[in-house]
């Protein structure tokens, strides 16, 4: 007859709920043949089996026999042979040699009455666990020991989690202030040390290399590093794309993690391993899918890392990579912001300049009779003054639509010889004043683009006079145009100044300058290139610079599909009042030719004796024959400027007696202050008033 099921109930866990029940029945004798016995399950296999699931084994010591037995599981705590003898020496000898001290002293104490509840390691054929150990030790009437009962417990497990979750916690902390201090230093190269050696030391590594892009293609520079000497630091400055690991990591822009190098022979580890790194992992440097460089780990005490490891060494790369950009970023708003600075003071000095003699002129003209042969000459230097005002504007104008998008293209077929022909006259008569030597190497065949006629010829136009601008009296430009696959290509080279290797990759930009003394000097506003960048693109073209350096001239290309496929007016006009009597002798030094002129026409027509020199050196030079009372000088010429044309005046007695002037377009605080530095006696923003060159005059009369 079969025995009846029991039903009992079961407890069912279900995502933090507790549900109660009758689920099953439980058959007892299920799986027993009929008539066998039941098996009997006593209190001492129970508590055997509890021992063994909680890791906890038990001792007992009868000191009056003499007689210590470990339970079962205490010895395969300890990894001793059940039937083995123990003592207190032997298990001391399965203590970790660094808190044997530790254990006996607290045993010693526990034998005076004190607790005994500690931890500590034990090694067990060769490995460490830990276990927690805990006695209560029984004593005569006169304090003497004569037994004990204790347990020990497997605590490996709860150390290892513990010890998890205390690098875990470091990790966090480690993380987070890395993150703080990279988002919040200016200094990203001194912070990426400092901080790359604490988790250095955290990792338990021994070198890291931080390399980031250097200026030239597909090479590394070093940036930090720390873990080998000074000496070997300098032989990997530089370091070339595919050498070595970072090298590698570079070119491929994937991660490496290279263990056991002592034991391989890859050409990759050649570098690390020689400096004794067992273990290396090396990240590239990413932002916005962009390569920025490299940041690696090495150890030299251990062949391998651990994931969490690796995870740590991504994260700071990945934090590290986001504060270089982030500096970048910064950086290139605050240049951005300084060239901008820079161009609206650059475009007041130019609007000024023009300024200066279309009012000395407007002035001098109320003082001329209607038939006074001199009217003539100083109406068309108004006019050159004005025409050089309206391109200012227009160019300003052109790249004011080109960026607002409201530039529309007039496509037609094209050859790119004849735009070449009609940009070469049009700015042929710079080239001649400039005396540059033009030479044209015209396209073998005809090469035909789709472009606006009028925008192309702007194009090579402002590269022509750009060319002209940046090159000596003497100097030489070619133009020369080719086929270059799908593309037509024109080239225009110069034997010029040459453009600094820092500011190459700034030249098309609206707000860049490569020779603002230059620049001045020439005339414009630097925007010319800015033009040609953005015409070009409007065309499925591009435009590029190239330049050995300073004083090895320039080279601009561009590269045209075949086949397929840019201000307000202004003049101020004074009134004319009574004018005092002029000094004997007036010197007037500007390298604007119409600027000097119209100045020293209107000093004569105030009854001065006048000279004229458009560059400090002549200025001298006139000085020095002519000896003037009163001297206007411009700051802002090429070659020997103001401030030390003035200089060199003073030096003389008869310059230390005159009186000069500052005459320029630059009126800032810090030019007024240079001057005053410089000897000047007075300082007038350009275009000087009428009343402004009578109060000169008046105070050269009064020294």
């Amino acid at each position: 007859m079969k025995t009846p099921g029991l039903e009992m109930p079961l407890r069912v866990r279900k995502m933090g709920e507790m549900t109660e029940g009758a689920v099953g029945r439980g058959d007892p004798d299920r799986g027993r043949s009929e008539g066998a016995p039941a098996p009997r399950i006593g209190p001492y296999e129970n508590f055997a089996r509890a021992q063994k699931l909680g890791q906890i084994g038990w001792w007992r010591l009868d000191s009056r026999q003499n007689i210590l037995t470990w339970s079962e599981e205490n010895s395969r705590i300890f990894g001793a042979a059940p039937d083995a003898p123990q003592s207190y020496q032997t298990f001391l000898e399965a203590v970790h040699p660094e808190d044997r001290a530790y254990v006996d002293e607290r045993w010693m104490a526990a034998l005076r009455g004190e607790p005994y509840d500690i931890e500590h390691r034990i090694i067990v054929d060769g490995v460490v666990k830990w276990v927690r150990e805990k006695a209560d030790l029984e004593f005569d009437e006169h304090g003497h020991l004569i037994g004990g009962f204790g347990i020990t417990q497997d605590i490996t497990d709860r150390k290892s989690a513990e010890k998890a979750l205390q690098w875990n916690v470091r990790r966090n902390e480690l993380l987070s202030n890395t993150a703080a201090r990279l988002l919040q230093s200016s200094d990203v190269q001194g912070v990426v040390t400092e901080l790359c050696t604490e988790v250095m030391q955290f990792l338990d590594c021994d070198v890291f290399f931080n390399f980031v892009l250097a200026d030239s293609a597909n090479r590394l520079r070093l940036n930090a590093y720390a873990g080998i000497p000074e000496a070997q630091a300098a032989e990997i400055e530089n370091l070339d794309f595919g050498v070595a690991v970072c090298g590698c990591v570079a070119r491929d822009r994937e991660r490496i993690v290279a263990e056991h190098i002592s034991c391989e022979e890859d050409v990759r580890t050649a570098l690390v391993k020689s400096y004794g790194v067992q273990a290396y992992c090396c990240h590239p440097l990413m932002s916005q899918r962009k390569l920025i460089g490299t940041l690696s780990f090495g150890a030299k005490s251990r062949p391998t890392f651990t994931l969490d490891e690796i995870e740590v060494m991504q994260a700071v790369s990945h934090l590290v990579a986001m504060a270089m950009e982030r500096l970048k970023m910064e950086q290139a708003l605050r240049d951005a912001a300084r060239r901008k600075d820079e161009y609206l003071a650059t475009l007041a000095h130019e609007l000024r300049n023009p300024l200066a003699p279309i009012r000395s002129g407007l002035q001098l003209l109320r003082r001329l009779d209607g038939g006074d042969p001199k009217a003539p000459r100083v109406q068309e230097m108004m006019e050159r003054q004005v025409d050089h005002i309206v391109r200012l504007v227009d160019d300003l104008m052109e790249v004011s639509r080109i960026r607002s998008g409201k530039i529309e293209l007039k496509l037609e077929p094209l050859d790119i010889a004849e735009v070449i022909r009609q940009a070469i006259e049009a700015s042929e008569p710079f080239l001649d004043a400039s005396r540059i030597a033009l030479m044209v190497r015209p396209p073998e065949q005809p090469l035909h683009v789709e472009g606006d006629p009028v925008r192309l010829t702007q194009v090579i136009c402002n590269l022509l006079n750009n060319a002209a601008k940046y090159t000596e009296p003497g100097g030489r430009v070619e133009v020369e145009a080719y086929a270059s696959g799908a593309e037509a290509v024109v080239s225009v080279t110069d034997t010029g100044v040459g453009i600094p290797p820092d500011l190459l990759p700034h030249v098309f930009e609206l707000f860049a300058q490569v020779d603002r003394t230059r620049d001045r000097a020439q005339g414009g506003l630097g925007i010319g290139l800015a033009l040609v960048r953005s015409l070009v693109a409007m065309h499925g073209g591009d435009a590029t610079a190239e330049s050995a350096g300073p004083g090895q001239g320039s080279r601009f290309v561009l590269r045209l599909p075949l086949l397929a496929q840019g201000a307000a007016r202004a003049a101020t006009d004074v009134g004319v009042g009574e004018v005092p009597p002029a000094p004997e002798r007036v010197l007037v030094i500007d390298d604007n030719e119409d600027a000097a002129l119209s100045m020293s026409m209107l000093l004569r027509a105030m009854g001065a004796k006048v000279r004229a020199a458009n560059d400090g050196a002549r200025g001298i030079e006139a000085f020095e024959s002519f000896l003037p009372g009163l001297v206007f000088l411009d700051l802002g010429m090429p070659g020997l400027d103001g401030f030390e044309t003035a200089r060199r005046l003073r030096s003389s007695p008869a310059g230390k007696a005159a009186t000069l002037v500052a005459l320029t377009g630059w009126g800032g605080e810090e030019t007024r202050r240079r001057t005053r530095e410089a000897g000047f006696d007075l300082h007038m923003t350009k275009p000087a008033s009428l009343e402004d060159i009578k109060k000169a005059l008046s105070f050269a009369r009064a020294c």
